[in-house]
């Protein structure tokens, strides 16, 4: 494959990406081909103003665009890797399949599973096909690909709701007709600690007529785990995860003016656990008496068709995803109070209530004696597109893009903690019990309306929402060096949400808690861009562009006197409540970027720089009770200022730099009471320094390529909330009460790579080495609160240590 540049990243060396048999979007050039060699930076090709291929040097956006081929050649590919390669972009990965996009220091907290109405800030495209959902967008390999685009800043315009802070767009290489080529490769890695993975992946392209192409890809891997399990569920390298992945894609040109593409993609994935450890043992051990893990199956069908209508293109695309997603984690630390001994005088037992005396300190053999509380989330997501867009034809004084969006989509989760065992050993509980049943025991199902008996907590919630847009977007060339760009969308947002909770903990005096709303929104979102070319190598631009998305429904939070409703009651109060919200709306935000690009030496350094200062008001934030219930609330201001450099220098034909980096000040604008911030608070889950240095090497040794790289990627600390207090409303001001129980920060991470390769005509060779210093340890944490006494420290999520990996690659 060609080497495809990343903006400011790893392009040096890429040749210039060929234009698409036709313009659009998201065609491609034949990338079979090893890239030639020269004494400048070759241009790139992007489509990220979905009007056709433009040079990223002459695009007035903060771009970055990441190569794929590097990322292979490293041994990485993930989704969480992109984030090494771009500034002002950070990924919190809990377990595959489960990340967290931040981009522009634009966070209020970490994303909890079951809340089915937390928005994404950061939109994730497949083509033309957006595929995000907020913390879960599914793990596809960064694999076959012409490039993946980083697009900083609010997208609405072009790309909808959920891109207020960016958009991640991966391009998919499509079907060539005039060739037949592929490749196979086989791969496998050492993990320090851990067990060994594998991995195997192909390609073929075909062109079965002169107007019809098929290209495939396969992807099949076994990732080791590295991380123990001492509790009774009793795992060596627990953590270990496989994945399968295809896509099939079709090209028909029936006739010079019309290409039709068509795909399906394939991804399944199963992790055996998560990439958490506890704190108080060390970074690779968990103590879990249940089993813990996700799974993913994700399936995408797209049907598009580009004609050229003479004065402009036509551009219709069809989406449908099929998605199912579980979780599964063991937290049985969370519920250890119910079999403690509450002064009842009963005799301590392995069969009955109490299975212990109430601990002072964390003790292992009472943890072990845990009934296992297994938390389950499934959910299945189905989702229709549809997009139609006139696309003008470049050369004219203004080129234009209209069109028209529309998307239904289902989401159905059902969450369940059964926990074996909790009717017989609770029942006859101080604070829960006992109940006056017959025979005298207590019944989850019949008690409580769970879906079972041993059942502490049942939930279901249904989303059906729909959403219309009509958009446009012109750039007029007043000269030859000054561009105006205008856009504006308008939408159209309905959402109908049900939401029912039954067990002991989704009840108020055994009444299970239910929820109907219904909300819509409309609006206008707009933006401009200026732009002026000083010269062929230096362009300075600004522009102004407002972000948006969508509210949602709440999940209820229960009311009364006495008990968990009492304490509810009492929370909602002390922060100006009498009830939670049904509902919460959109926010918005107004992003406001200068920037430059420029090509010194001849062409053989690039230098962009870009400074953005964004302004985002009623801002979705949620208000967690002491009495364990959240809702979510339109409160507060939030204000973000940063810079971001990215630089790549041909120091020879052989030898290229690249550099790149970020900062951000983030920070409440005033007090926002409902996630405890004060005025000038630093947004939590997002990292204040990124940087990045890279360094490739290539000549010719022998009869073949040599090619080195080496890499080094910075991540200063970030915090978990916004400060470490407890915080209250005393007489409608914030106030500290005390040190706050889930405020920690997360260490700052120093990522050292580095890889070579051995191309010899068919065949390539590879060795690598990833996180070489273990410098990347722990991305998340999560402190334990009342259960403290029972779990050993926090939960963490952990990094790969050390790794090193050889390739072996046979071009077809």
């Amino acid at each position: 494959m060609p080497l495809l540049l990343s903006g400011a990243a790893l392009g040096a060396m890429a040749p210039a990406v060929a234009h698409a048999q036709s313009t659009d979007p998201a065609a491609s050039a034949d990338t079979s081909k090893p890239a030639p060699q020269g004494d400048s930076l070759d241009d790139i090709v992007v489509t990220a103003n979905r009007s056709g291929a433009e040079s990223l040097q002459k695009v007035p956006m903060a771009i970055a665009v990441i190569n794929v081929d590097e990322i292979t050649k490293g041994g990485q590919g993930n989704l969480a890797d992109i984030a090494k390669f771009t500034p002002s972009l950070s990924i919190t990965e809990g377990a595959p399949g489960y990340q967290k996009f931040n981009m522009r220091g634009l966070s209020t907290g970490g994303y909890a599973s079951s809340d089915t109405s937390d928005r994404s800030l950061v939109a994730v495209y497949l083509d033309d096909t957006p595929i995000s959902v907020q913390g879960q967008t599914p793990d596809l390999k960064v694999y076959d690909l012409e490039r993946v685009e980083v697009l900083r800043g609010p997208q609405g315009t072009l790309y909808g709701a959920g891109s207020m802070a960016g958009t991640v767009r991966f391009v998919t290489a499509k079907p060539d007709l005039t060739s037949t080529f592929g490749n196979v490769e086989v791969g496998a890695m050492a993990t320090e600690g851990g067990e060994m993975s594998y991995n195997g992946r192909g390609m073929i392209n075909l062109p079965l007529s002169d107007t019809l192409a098929i290209r495939g890809n396969f992807y099949v891997a076994r990732d080791g785990g590295w991380i123990d399990n001492i509790g009774r569920r009793n795992r060596k390298d627990a953590n270990r995860n496989n994945t399968y992945q295809g896509r099939v894609a079709l090209r028909w040109t029936p006739d010079p003016k019309l290409t039709v593409d068509a795909s399906m993609t394939y991804e399944y994935s199963r992790a055996m656990g998560l990439n958490v450890a506890f704190s108080g043992f060390d970074k690779k051990t968990i103590l879990t008496n249940g089993p813990e893990g996700t799974d993913d199956r994700f399936r995408l069908y797209t049907l598009g068709a580009d004609y050229d209508a003479g004065f402009a293109h036509v551009i219709v695309t069809g989406a449908y995803t099929d998605r199912a997603i579980g979780f599964d984690a063991s937290v049985e630390p969370q519920i250890g109070y119910f079999f403690q001994d509450y002064g009842s005088g009963l005799p301590i037992s392995n069969t009955t209530y109490p299975l212990f005396q109430a601990p002072t300190s964390y003790d292992k053999n009472i943890a072990l004696k845990l009934p296992a509380e297994l938390y389950q989330i499934d959910q299945k997501l189905k989702d229709y597109m549809l997009e139609g867009r006139l696309v003008s034809k470049p050369g004219g004084p203004v080129s234009w893009t209209v069109g028209v969006y529309y998307e239904k989509q289902k989401r159905h989760l059902r969450q369940d903690i059964p926990t074996p065992g909790f009717d017989k050993l609770s029942y006859m509980n101080y604070f829960y019990g006992p109940f006056a049943v017959p025979g005298g025991q207590y019944n989850s199902q019949t008690v409580d309306a769970a879906f079972q008996p041993d059942d502490i907590f049942s939930g279901l919630q249904d989303v059906d929402e729909r959403q219309i847009a009509a958009y446009a977007d012109g750039t007029w060339h007043v000269t030859k060096k000054l561009s105006l760009t205008a856009g504006i969308r308008y939408f159209d947002f309905k959402e109908s949400y049900y939401l029912f909770e039954g067990g002991v903990y989704g009840v108020v005096d055994h009444v299970p808690l239910t929820t109907n709303a219904r909300l819509k929104s409309t609006g206008v979102n707009p933006r401009g861009n200026i732009s002026y070319q000083v010269n062929d190598d230096f362009m300075i631009y600004g522009e102004v562009a407002k972000g948006f998305r969508y509210g949602g429904g709440n999940q209820p939070v229960p009311l009364g006197s006495t008990g968990i409703a009492g304490q509810c009651t009492q929370n909602l109060a002390a922060y100006g409540y009498s009830s939670a919200p049904l509902t919460f709306g959109p926010d918005k935000l107004w992003n406001y970027t200068i920037g430059e690009k420029a090509k010194l030496a001849n062409g053989r350094i690039t230098f962009n720089a870009s400074a953005y200062y964004i302004d985002w008001s009623d801002v979705q934030t949620r208000l967690r009770l002491n009495c364990s219930y959240f809702f979510t609330d339109n409160k507060g201001k939030i204000t973000s200022k940063g810079i971001e450099l990215e630089t790549m220098i041909k120091a020879t034909p052989e030898l290229t730099f690249q550099l790149s980096g970020s900062y951000n000040d983030s920070r409440a604008k005033g007090d926002i009471p409902t996630v405890g911030a004060f005025d000038g608070d630093r947004t939590p889950y997002y990292p204040q320094w990124t940087g990045s240095a890279q360094i490739f090497y290539d000549r010719n040794v022998g009869n073949g390529s040599l090619h080195l790289q080496a890499g080094y990627q910075y991540q200063s600390s970030q915090n978990t909330t916004f400060n470490n207090f407890t915080t209250a409303l005393v007489a409608g001001k914030l106030v500290a009460t005390g040190p706050s129980q889930t405020f920690a920060v997360i260490p700052e991470s120093n990522n050292v790579s580095a890889a070579i390769t051995y191309d010899i005509g068919k065949f390539e060779f590879g060795l690598y080495g990833n996180n070489l210093v273990d410098g990347v340890g722990i991305t998340n944490v999560s402190r334990a609160t009342y259960y403290q006494v029972y779990q050993p420290g926090s939960r963490i999520n952990v990094a790969r240590p050390r790794t090193i990996g050889i390739r072996a690659k046979v071009k077809l």
